[in-house]
């Protein structure tokens, strides 16, 4: 199959790499040659055409298009911008391509409904606002040439989650609905990107909802996001009446999409923030990046540094002092894998072991009163950045590279040491690497070559606590 994707950006980029994956020919649209160029190390084609102008669009240079899907964005433009980019564009794909399968992904929030019923796609879809009835006639174009309509619910995934985003900067609130705010329909961009694929190459005509299994209220979201994060529970207010798309509190059902053999990776909000390794962290990353809001810090404690420098040891005593739970993500790792690590690294390689790495770490979300001694290279991966510093106090445990060798000598469970003839060089070349992370992350660092292992919990515990006390104190204050 031959598919022309109008709109490559948060979805329609996935669902190109989807559809090329398996196997059919792609052809991706861009607004401009800017956009295009960002896309250049694709396998597929691109091509820079704006969709609203209906010139540009016959003078593409492609034939034998068997679908076209249109998913470009208005750009938060007005009423003028949804004419444009979605009814005017939508009629100039259909007409240069009137043999093509078309398929137009448009939103739930045509379905006005306001009493937190269930709606499905053969309920009244009838937006009061000049947006939503946009929305509704270029839906009507596709489907009047025999094509389908894929009304997405809001889509989120790493680098966009409003709902996160909004509740870690303080701008969150519940609206309406007697304090219960409304109901949020959302779909993980990735599922998204599935359910146009599936759509396009079972060529399904007609109208199919795209969202999640789990339909909640802001305040059923909020209260279980702030259990997590350790945050406070947003303000209730009345609903904003300037939202572009207005204020809707309905239940979208997926039925239809299911029944079609459509099925989501993830069924529900709270299954993507512990199963996609890049959610959480990406959103860490732009509330520290574009606000002065502080990530909230959970009340544990972290060790961090190279193999051999006691991180276990110290936590276990730690943990003992001051009656907290100690956890060790290597050993969440070998319990959750069924195998020993020496054993990852032979089946999984590094790789496979950082990925089970960062998923043990995002397992621990939410836990409070832990020590918990990490592996020597959970720093190196980005993603686990942001997690850790969320996750409580750091303390980076620092130890030269000799007396490092001595006491991973006779430890068979370090794959990264086994059959190294000079197991110090590869310290050193690890610690050189690491360094710079490990100082970037570190509240405070602890040099423990002259001090016993009850000497350093000490220091760690004592630390610790100044710094929780300190920061109880700002809190309480603020």
């Amino acid at each position: 199959m031959k598919v022309l994707i109008a709109g490559c950006g948060f979805v329609g980029e996935r669902a190109a790499d989807l559809l090329h994956a398996a196997g059919h020919e792609v052809i991706g649209l861009t607004h401009s040659p800017e956009s295009a160029a960002r896309l250049a190390a694709k396998p597929w084609r691109t091509e820079a055409c704006d969709i609203s102008d209906r010139d540009s669009v016959a003078k593409l240079n492609v034939t034998g298009i068997d679908a076209v899907i249109h998913c470009a964005s208005s750009s938060r433009g007005g009423a003028e911008m949804y004419q444009a980019v979605y009814v005017d564009g939508m009629r100039h794909l259909v007409t240069a391509f009137p043999q093509a399968f078309a398929l137009y992904s448009s939103s739930s929030s045509v379905y006005p409904q306001v009493s937190g019923e269930i709606v499905d796609e053969s309920s009244p879809a009838e937006p009061e606002r000049d947006t939503g009835r946009l929305l509704r006639e270029a839906e009507n174009i596709a489907l009047n040439a025999g094509g389908a309509v894929a009304r997405l619910a809001g889509i989120y995934g790493p680098e966009r989650s409003f709902v996160l985003k909004n509740l870690l900067e303080g701008k969150a609130a519940i609206e309406g609905n007697n304090g219960q705010g409304r109901l949020l329909n959302q779909i993980h961009a990735d599922d998204a990107a599935a359910a146009l694929a599936h759509i396009v190459t079972q060529r399904l005509g007609g109208i199919f909802n795209v969202v999640d299994d789990a339909q909640m209220t802001q305040k059923q979201c909020s209260e279980r996001l702030c259990a997590i994060f350790g945050l406070k529970l947003p303000p209730v207010r009345e609903p904003d009446p300037n939202r572009k798309r207005g204020w809707s509190h309905k239940r979208v059902s997926n039925t239809k999409l299911h029944a079609s053999g459509w099925k989501p990776r993830y069924p529900s909000y709270f299954d993507a923030l512990r199963d996609d390794p890049d959610l959480v962290p990406s959103i860490f990353s732009l509330v520290q990046g574009a606000s002065e809001v502080p990530l909230p810090r959970q009340p544990n404690i972290l060790l961090i540094g190279l193999m051999g420098s006691g991180k276990t040891t110290v936590g276990r005593i730690v943990a003992q002092m001051i009656g907290f739970q100690l956890v060790d993500t290597d050993h969440l790792i070998v319990e959750t894998a069924g195998k020993s690590i020496p054993d990852i690294f032979a089946s999984e390689g590094e790789a496979g072991f950082r990925l089970r790495e960062s998923t043990a770490l995002r397992s621990l979300l939410g836990r409070r009163g832990c020590v918990i001694a990490t592996g020597g290279g959970i720093v190196t991966q980005p993603r686990n950045l942001p997690l850790l510093r969320h996750l409580g106090y750091t303390v980076w445990l620092d130890a030269d590279p000799e007396r490092l060798a001595r006491r991973t000598a006779m430890n068979s469970n370090r794959p990264l040491l086994n059959g190294e003839e000079n197991p110090k060089a590869k310290l050193e070349r690890l610690l050189a690497e690491r360094k710079p992370l490990y100082k970037s992350l570190a509240d405070l660092r602890i040099q423990t070559a002259e001090l016993t292992p009850q000497e350093t919990a000490y220091g760690v515990m004592e630390s610790a606590r100044v710094f929780f006390a300190r920061r109880q104190k700002l809190e309480s204050v603020g």
